[in-house]
């Protein structure tokens, strides 16, 4: 009973700051502090449970690492053209009667270079938005093909912060489960771009917003150097180039394209990859600024301490109620199913995708053994990672479709995250479980 109460007032502590837009640092310290008294009631000291979260800062500490050069790329990245040449040639290639299509395929071509859905939405997607709400095209269907978009580098670039989790909390080779994740969401992938060509046909753009692109050119120096940073963040690390590496040399070569192409000085690169872009052109805040480490100050605390959640969890056995219940489950329905369930319950009741991975991972531990866990990965990732953006409230869906102003609705049309956990669920039980072979 102590458990339901303490999990009751955690969420209404949630609920409560997405009402009043309180940082979600606050009600996840409310938590840490409720798990810990709850912790002490079985008889843990507060040692005992100060040992127990300092044990989650090492695993916690990996993923924040890659959030802070992930900030600073996405700062030097606006800096240096990248992201604005990306726009750029896409919105010029775009053919009216396709444009559907052109908004999830450009979206989803960034959102890979990028690793992160919000920094898509707010670049690439609120461009793309602006040019359909121009051309009468329906606000909702545009708003789920750019949802749809940024979720497939989301959950599956080098750069993803949701991945490098998944890969934290499963103990996996991050170029192995980029392999594995795009040999689970080519079907998808393909159905949602004939999809998008149907509405896109039936909806074609009626006129283009060609002042966005005019403010573009003015505001960047547009050079097809300027894709050399998003090229090399997506090739080194097929070319088994430690990730942390990976982005470490990208953000050098970030900053010497600016310094070249935008003639950029020192100073002010180091000052983007800190502060963030602020755009020249007011008429550009809202689409190009922002970035940096200051965008990911937050984000870093909130891992940090709903790292600790899982350690305590696991430490106490807080959660060995509710785990003792999934065997027959299992045994019922499949692995696969559960874990769908486990997925949507904890994300509409958290509302965020960092907590969700988490709890899923403590709450499933006893469903896999150490030598499934990369079928534990590929799980998580087919189902809380694209789960988490088909849930209104939930943090991952309602920012990027406040960034579009767009309404809930828009989820009706996200179709890449209804399929990837539907189209693996059907072709699920076809598929050996085992381990693949890293040396592969």
């Amino acid at each position: 009973m102590g458990v339901f109460i303490g999990f009751l007032i955690f969420i209404i502590c949630i609920a409560a700051s997405i009402f009043w837009n309180i940082s979600m640092i606050v009600p996840l310290l409310i938590g840490m502090c409720i798990f810990s008294f709850l912790a002490m009631r079985k008889d843990y000291s507060i040692k005992d449970v100060a040992k127990m979260a300092v044990s989650s800062f090492h695993d916690s500490s990996i993923v924040i690492i890659v959030m802070i050069l992930i900030g600073f790329l996405t700062g030097l990245w606006r800096l240096n053209g990248t992201i604005a040449y990306f726009v750029y040639l896409g919105v010029n290639a775009i053919p009216p009667r396709f444009f559907v299509l052109a908004a999830f395929l450009i979206c989803a071509a960034v959102s890979y270079a990028i690793g992160t859905s919000f920094g898509v939405t707010a670049t690439a997607g609120v461009i793309v938005m602006s040019i359909a709400r121009a051309g009468n095209i329906p606000t909702a269907l545009v708003a789920g093909a750019i949802l749809s978009g940024v979720y497939v580098g989301d959950r599956g670039s080098p750069a993803a912060s949701s991945a490098n989790l998944v890969a934290s909390l499963t103990g996996t080779d991050m170029r192995i489960n980029i392999r594995q994740m795009l040999k689970t969401s080519i079907v998808p992938f393909l159905l949602c771009c004939g999809i998008y060509a149907v509405f896109s046909l039936n909806y074609p753009m009626e006129s283009g917003d060609s002042n966005t692109l005019k403010f573009l050119s003015e505001e960047f120096r547009l050079n097809p150097i300027c894709l050399l940073p998003a090229i090399l963040m997506v090739v080194l690390p097929f070319c088994k180039i430690n990730i942390k590496l990976s982005m470490g040399i990208d953000i050098v070569v970030s900053i010497i394209t600016a310094m070249v192409i935008q003639k950029a000085s020192v100073l002010e690169c180091l000052s983007v990859a800190v502060l963030g872009y602020q755009a020249v052109n007011p008429e550009l805040a809202d689409v190009i600024s922002g970035g940096g480490l200051k965008s990911m100050v937050e984000v870093c605390f909130i891992l940090l301490i709903s790292g600790t959640y899982g350690a305590i969890f696991q430490g106490t056995g807080l959660l060995q109620p509710i785990t003792d219940k999934l065997d027959p489950l299992v045994k019922r329905i499949g692995r696969f199913p559960v874990m769908i369930i486990l997925s949507t319950g904890i994300c509409a009741v958290f509302c965020n995708q960092t907590i969700g991975c988490i709890m899923l991972s403590q709450i499933s531990s006893g469903l896999y053994s150490k030598e499934e866990k990369y079928r534990k990965m590929m799980d998580m990732e087919n189902s809380v990672i694209t789960i988490a953006g088909l849930v209104p409230w939930c943090i991952a869906c309602s920012v990027p479709l406040s960034m579009l102003n767009a309404d809930s609705s828009s989820v009706f049309y996200a179709f890449f995250l209804w399929l990837i956990p539907i189209y693996n669920l059907i072709v699920r039980h076809k598929v050996e479980e085992k381990e693949p072979n890293p040396s592969t």
